[in-house]
């Protein structure tokens, strides 16, 4: 064990851990569940990138020794890389604001010392002192922020590009395959499964262009303002070159916020960034539910669909086997959707001059970016892939359903395509057949306006209604 003294006194820390007094103390303090830090390794990056770029400006300015800030730079940069893992002890439910800034001050200048000397307690390096160098945990973590939701949202751009992908490609394998659209879970009008698939693929194209728009939003830096946005504690030029820094580290132009009093304080940001994926989630969420309907079954649901097997469904039924993918979509998008409610009130938690002051907000973005990517690649891996059609069943729907009557009655009139679906129900024949029955138009008309390759092409129907022009009675 080795000692180590703070304001409130002298505590003891394992040898081996990186971590020091302050953190220790709230380690013991906020033990109230399973959940640190350390589960949330992409906000460790993003401050550990931020202690870098000031290590560098501290030095280009001559505040920090160049020797002293290029050993907190290697050992930052191992953090980066998750070599340091296991060190961030403090519970997430606390673990924001000062306990998050301090813990990655405290690992670095361990880690630091140890580099110099060999011994965690020498070197010269103390965390605040040096790490912390011209920054407060208050403009330094809405920094780490922006790095965090910039990057998070990056990967669910990938991923929801790939799960339009797949997407894309059912659509073209359907492309021809005829069945009912239906509106209220009744039938509608014709269209092809290839055109349903292709909807979803088109919807999510689009939410990963707009999530790619407000990815782009994230660049902005408030360190420089220190505790308020004064910069009080700031050296000369530090202001003038962070950005310069924080740029080189991450590989993106960062800029300064325009008004830092501003971005201390913002909360709208997360909600808007998190409301992008609450987006994606319901749309993710919507194709699950209607794939799985679809393909309900085998011999009482829709069946116009059939989902590759992942698992045995029952334990009392054999031969069940349930769309345990698709279900698994809808916790995990329920969740993202929940994590949602969790973050606003954990802005709300912050007041004056400081903004979210809670670990909740980082938190439930990272999980909820996490989830999507998984659940996305998941579902198109494991059940998307492997979705063959029933052609021949979805052929006899179409054929079957009254809603063709909506060929008549754009010739003739709402009232005398009712009478035509009426007399397909009662006498249960098509409706074609009724259409002929009732002598409306002549049989070869009929044939090819009921013919169904005409019925799911804006194209083909408009030509279809240019021909027969002359029958039209309204």
């Amino acid at each position: 064990m080795r000692q180590e003294h703070d304001g409130l006194g002298t505590m003891e820390l394992p040898d081996e851990a990186y971590w020091g007094i302050v953190s220790e103390r709230n380690k013991e303090a906020f033990d109230v569940g399973p959940l640190t830090l350390d589960d949330y390794a992409p906000y460790m990056r993003a401050v550990a990138l931020c202690k870098i770029a000031c290590a560098r400006a501290n030095a280009e300015i001559g505040a920090l020794d160049p020797e002293k800030a290029k050993y907190i730079e290697k050992a930052a940069w191992e953090i980066v890389e998750g070599k340091l893992k296991g060190n961030f002890v403090v519970n997430i439910y606390r673990g924001s604001g000062t306990p998050a800034n301090m813990i990655v001050n405290e690992v670095i200048a361990h880690r630091a010392n140890e580099l110099i000397s060999g011994d965690k307690s020498k070197g010269g390096i103390h965390p605040n002192t040096h790490v912390n160098m011209c920054q407060s945990t208050n403009d330094l973590i809405p920094t780490a922020k922006e790095i965090v939701v910039h990057d998070e949202l990056g990967k669910v751009v990938e991923a929801t590009k790939y799960f339009a992908q797949v997407l894309r490609q059912k659509q073209e394998e359907f492309k021809d395959v005829i069945k009912m659209g239906r509106t209220c879970l009744q039938d509608a009008v014709p269209m092809t499964l290839g055109q349903e698939f292709g909807a979803f693929a088109h919807a999510a194209e689009r939410l990963a262009k707009r999530i790619a728009v407000e990815q782009a939003r994230w660049n902005q830096s408030c360190i420089g303002g220190t505790c308020v946005g004064t910069g009080m504690g700031c050296m000369p030029g530090f202001r003038a070159v962070i950005d310069k820094h924080l740029s080189d580290v991450c590989g993106r132009p960062i800029h300064t916020e325009e008004d830092l009093f501003d971005g201390m304080m913002a909360t709208d940001g997360l909600v808007i960034a998190h409301a992008h994926l609450q987006a994606l989630a319901t749309l993710v969420w919507k194709v699950a539910r209607d794939i799985r309907l679809l393909g309900s079954g085998p011999r009482a649901g829709f069946g116009e669909i059939n989902l590759p097997a992942v698992a045995p469904g029952s334990s009392i039924m054999p031969g069940k086997v349930n769309p345990v993918i698709p279900e698994m979509v809808f916790l995990s998008t329920d969740r993202v959707c929940s994590n949602h409610a969790g973050l606003v009130a954990g802005v709300l938690s912050g007041w004056l001059e400081l903004g979210t002051s809670s670990g909740v907000p980082i938190k439930s973005f990272i999980e909820s970016s996490d989830l999507l990517c998984r659940t996305m690649r998941v579902f198109a891996d494991k059940c998307i892939k492997g979705i063959t059609a029933n052609r021949e069943h979805c052929l006899a729907m179409t054929e079957k359903s009254t809603s063709l009557a909506t060929m008549v009655s754009a010739l003739f009139g709402y009232e005398v395509g009712t009478k035509i679906a009426h007399i397909a129900i009662d006498e249960d024949i098509t409706c074609k057949e009724a259409a002929k029955k009732a002598g409306v138009l002549p049989d070869e008309v009929i044939d090819e306006l009921f013919d169904i390759n005409n019925l799911v092409e804006p194209e083909k129907m408009e030509a279809l209604f240019a021909k027969y022009q002359n029958y039209r009675k309204v």
